[in-house]
């Protein structure tokens, strides 16, 4: 796959019907794979990934309790063209390098983690950086540039990622996202 940058733009369910059930879906063009749609579901709690030049793909969460991204620990299941993914994350760590989330697809290991404010990239262990994502604070849009060595599974990856609750990637995030939680439901999610 060639090297390339597009924007993925949230958009927000409007009818009624589909409030119900989707919390968000994500559309955009990603160059040659074509027309690109995420969307992260309520009720299942599910992201689907839909494109047409990339292998399908979903991430699942069976917690129904709980509304919005889908949330990363040993229950998640990830799936991209057939593979189910071994999703690991170390709450604990305090560097960022340690609280990515370590995924494992096939015989391939990926880390998903936050190397800068607003930035994250999916890096591969043997290739290294695949996929960077860039969503600005306050933005409908994130960016994504696509490094050649990346293929179209890695690319699906990325994407699928974008369903799933990142905010424990940094420590601040971990910790603004809990105070959040606790103030909405009276529950902590750290």
């Amino acid at each position: 796959m060639s090297a390339l940058t597009f924007d993925l733009v949230r958009r927000m369910p409007l009818r009624p019907s589909e409030q119900r059930t989707t919390f968000v879906v994500l559309t955009g063009t990603a160059g040659p794979s074509g027309e690109v749609t995420i969307t992260i579901g309520t009720v299942p709690r599910r992201a689907v990934l839909v494109a047409a030049g990339l292998p399908e793909g979903s991430i699942t969460h069976p917690d129904a309790t709980k509304q919005g991204l889908i949330a990363v620990d040993e229950r998640t299941e990830l799936t991209v063209g057939g593979v189910t993914a071994i999703l690991r994350q170390n709450r604990r760590s305090i560097g960022k390098k340690g609280r990515g989330i370590s995924i494992r697809l096939g015989e391939r290991d990926y880390t998903y983690l936050s190397v800068a404010p607003c930035e994250e990239e999916l890096r591969d262990s043997e290739r290294g950086a695949l996929v960077r994502q860039n969503s600005p604070l306050g933005s409908s849009k994130a960016g994504f540039a696509v490094q050649a060595a990346a293929d179209t599974t890695d690319l699906a990856l990325a994407l699928l990622l974008q369903g799933a609750d990142r905010t424990c990637l940094t420590i601040t995030q971990a910790a603004v996202s809990g105070v959040l939680s606790f103030l909405q439901s009276g529950k902590g999610d750290i």
